[in-house]
């Protein structure tokens, strides 16, 4: 059980782990993938926008040598005849002006008209500096060094798709013939952008006929992969460095609940065995008094219940000593075939008695590694517990064959309703269908417990359905 419960802490971790990594990696690459495609549809948009190139550059950098041109001015430049320059207003000179309003006002006049003229430089220097790019640097994937460092070419078809002319000066990877035969095979397939091999595209309509531009991801791709097997193999060294400190955490973590399920265990060992010195000495005053007064109704109902209570506490052992793994040290090779029918034919004289109906199908040949005891007394409870509960003038079916599942044993019993459905519920300890607990049957509840750890000892698959609601079949998958 300790075990079982650490490998479930183990596996839930891990899951956990895994998921929580695939997500954070799934989002990020998502991201890193959507921005590549953005910076190149972004530069697609540029060269749409300008007939297959990139618009002149203006150097925008202040500190560069201007060249011959009016436009460019520098406004920290000595003056010249230029017509361009603006000259600031000429210091008044003396006292001129002074103490007159008419004075003042002219003065205040040209510095405002001077203020008026700078203000007008600085926005004509700005306007010829962006007039161009506008539409350039406002893409967040694009800046001055874009043109230079985007690989691209156009193709330009007819509309009926006959090639007119291609440019592949800004690319080295691809020659006309394989830019036409690109451009004819997207034109086929009525194509208008996306991506081809290393390259995204756009189709741009030119003239009543299609221009074709590409431009060159690879790089872009090569990092993103890149990143992409990166970021799973570090999500594989994480996960298993994850499973490795569950593996050596999960023991301590588990250590409180080890200790309890210990002392639980040792209580009912203890305690079972103290019961069987009360119980033995019961039974032997029972059988002095019946030597003594005859057996009578009495003395019969008190060795039903000290059998009973023998029954139990050697089952409650037994669980003990299977939780403790002790069920699977005697394993040989057994003929599953020939000791299920004859425990099965050991229920005949049960079925007559009760007036019910017992069918037995089992395949010769079929052998098990296990436990012959422990096999015996699995089909025993479930025939047993299949008698106890099935209707009146009932069936009761076993079956034993082998398929491509693996071995199969079936027991299977009529009921007067049962719920369609799984019924697994029934393995758990001292669970009885039944809740006000009548014992009537002369079941504790504990028998299938014992069924299921048995068969979880042989590595086996057990459960219980119910398919019409009107029988209920019990199934070990070996």
């Amino acid at each position: 059980m300790v075990k079982t419960l650490r490998r479930k802490l183990i596996l839930i971790i891990t899951v956990s782990v895994t998921a929580v990594f695939l997500l954070i990696l799934s989002v990020i690459n998502i991201i890193n993938y959507q921005n590549v495609l953005r910076n190149a549809n972004e530069k697609l948009d540029i060269l749409v926008e300008n007939g297959g190139t990139f618009p002149e550059q203006i150097n925008d950098n202040p500190f560069a040598k201007p060249e011959n041109n009016q436009d460019n001015v520098n406004p920290f430049a000595k003056p010249e005849n230029n017509q361009d320059n603006v000259n600031p207003p000429a210091k008044p000179e003396g006292n001129q002006g002074k103490g007159d309003p008419a004075s003042k006002i002219d003065n205040n006049t040209s510095a405002s008209q001077s203020n008026e003229d700078l203000a007008s430089y600085k926005n004509k220097r700005k306007n010829d500096n962006t007039v161009t790019n506008d539409f350039m640097f406002n893409k967040s994937s694009v800046n001055a060094e874009t043109p230079f460092e985007t690989r691209y070419f156009t193709v330009t078809l007819s509309a009926s798709g006959n090639f007119i002319e291609s440019n592949v000066n800004n690319i080295a990877a691809i020659k006309e013939d394989g830019a036409k035969e690109i451009a004819e095979e997207l034109f086929s397939s009525n194509k208008s952008s996306g991506k081809y091999e290393d390259y995204m595209y756009k189709r741009a309509d030119s003239n009543g006929n299609y221009m074709y531009i590409f431009i060159d991801c690879k790089r872009d791709f090569s990092s993103f992969y890149d990143f992409l097997m990166s970021s799973i193999i570090v999500a594989v060294i994480g996960i298993a460095l994850v499973l490795l400190v569950a593996f050596i955490l999960s023991k301590i973590a588990l250590k409180p609940v080890i200790d309890s399920i210990a002392k639980q265990k040792r209580f009912i060992t203890d305690a079972s065995h103290e019961l069987k010195t009360p119980v033995a000495i019961i039974n032997a005053d029972i059988e002095i008094v019946e030597m003594e007064n005859g057996e009578s109704e009495w003395t019969k109902s008190i060795t039903k219940q000290t059998n009973r209570l023998t029954n139990l506490t050697e089952q409650m052992v037994f669980l003990s000593r299977m939780d403790e793994g002790a069920g699977n040290s005697e394993f040989t090779d057994v003929n599953a075939s020939e000791l299920f029918r004859e425990v099965s034919e050991s229920f005949e004289p049960i079925a007559i008695k009760q007036n019910k109906t017992l069918n037995i199908y089992i395949d010769a040949g079929i052998h098990i590694k296990g436990d012959e005891k422990n096999l015996g007394q699995m089909l025993s409870l479930l025939m047993d517990n299949a008698f106890k509960y099935s209707n009146d003038e009932g069936n009761v079916d076993v079956t034993f064959h082998k398929n491509s599942g693996g071995k199969v044993l079936r027991v299977a019993n009529s009921v007067e309703e049962i719920e369609p459905g799984n019924h697994d519920e029934l393995f758990g300890r001292f669970y009885r269908r039944d809740k006000s607990r009548n014992s009537k049957t002369g079941g504790f509840g504990i028998g299938l417990s014992v069924v299921a750890a048995i068969a979880d000892s042989h590595k086996a698959k057990i459960s219980a359905n119910s398919v019409d609601g009107k029988s209920i079949e019990f199934k070990v998958v070996f």
